[in-house]
């Protein structure tokens, strides 16, 4: 099989490299210095990317980055009759408008937490002057330099805002915070019944680790929101399909709360879900594509983990950033071996001490 990535983003790079270690595979990339056969065309240039394709028997394509949202690749792609597993133009709104998903989340009564969209600044700052602290501060649209942001104050606050529409963000986004565990589920969708790949427990986007989540809470997840969304979009016709990914919060209390979603696995858990699957992932993904994911699995929950704990960091030396990713039988030789890697000791005990709550 013969399969093109396109992405310059870390989970392109991950998922170039677990395709090159299958012998049946042969990988094209677009992100130059990584496993794979570089190829040199923009990965907006989504003619020229079709073309390449065409020419090179290509069975499958994957658009492995959150951040090239604006370029329709399905349509041109499948008007072609090349297989590609990227959501159409329409889907993308869940998850490249922060804005367009808290609406469509609230609309359809999914618990999310309390937020306000603001266009100009004047009424932004006007929001914040009374407000409860902290609050978390977002731009509308993905960006790889301008994340969300967490202010403990008013002056903190403020600067935020006034960064974010200096740099042309024409919405923003202020959001209540929610105190709990961070958890991402990743499924698969073919536009009406959502199957589960995993979910992972992340701190701050900064550690990550998969294989300790309870099912019973994996299940209320998928009732309470994951499926939830998936239908209420193909009620609206906008039948999403691909890899969508759910940012959810665990309150003390037992809530669960949706924050955001994305369209592909994020980078510091790529490699978890990669390799912690037992799955093949061509023919997952062309499952997707062609839409026979409910003959192949029964249940949402039918894709099975591998028995081992996986965790990943990132880790940050010389201005040159590396996800590194171990497994191991129990938890705690999991750590060990993170911290042997490089882990900070410190992001471990923050993290422990919230997910064990």
């Amino acid at each position: 099989m013969r399969i093109l990535i396109i992405g310059n983003s870390k989970s392109a790079e991950i998922l170039a490299e677990f395709f090159s270690n299958d012998p049946n595979l042969l990988v094209f990339t677009t992100k130059e210095g990584v496993y794979g056969n570089f190829i040199n065309i923009n990965s907006n240039d989504v003619e020229e990317l079709k073309e390449f394709a065409l020419a090179n028997e290509i069975n499958l394509t994957i658009v492995a980055d959150v951040f090239l949202s604006e370029t329709d690749y399905l349509s041109v792609f499948g008007e072609n009759n090349l297989a590609i597993l990227y959501p159409d133009f329409e889907s993308l709104k869940i998850t490249s408008s922060k804005a367009f998903c808290k609406k469509f989340i609230y609309r359809n009564k999914i618990k999310t937490p309390k937020f306000a969209i603001f266009e100009k600044l004047n009424l932004a700052l006007d929001c914040i002057k009374n407000a409860e602290y902290p609050l978390v501060i977002k731009p509308d649209m993905h960006f790889e330099t301008q994340t969300a942001y967490i202010a403990e104050t008013f002056g903190a606050a403020k600067k935020e805002i006034e960064k974010l529409f200096q740099n042309d963000n024409r919405k923003i986004l202020i959001e209540e915070y929610i105190y709990g565990k961070e958890l991402s589920f990743y499924v698969l969708s073919d536009g009406f019944r959502p199957v589960v790949i995993d979910a992972v427990q992340n701190y701050q986007n900064e550690f990550s680790i998969k294989g300790n989540l309870d099912n019973t809470l994996k299940e209320r997840v998928y009732n309470e929101i994951i499926f939830p969304l998936v239908c209420a979009l193909a009620e609206e016709g906008i039948e999403y399909t691909g890899i969508l990914g759910f940012d959810v919060i665990i309150t003390p209390s037992g809530e669960a709360y949706l924050i955001e979603c994305n369209s592909f696995f994020k980078d510091i858990d790529a490699r978890l879900i990669l390799e912690g699957t037992d799955v093949d992932w061509s023919k997952l993904f062309m499952d997707t594509i062609v839409g026979t994911l409910a003959d192949n699995f029964k249940t949402p929950f039918s894709i099975k983990s591998r028995e081992e704990y996986f965790g990943s960091f990132r880790l940050i030396e010389e201005n040159k950033e590396e996800i590194i990713t171990q497994s191991a039988r129990t938890l705690n030789l999991l750590y060990e071996r993170l911290l042997a890697e490089g882990l900070d000791n410190r992001i471990l005990d923050e993290a422990k001490k919230i997910w064990k709550q």
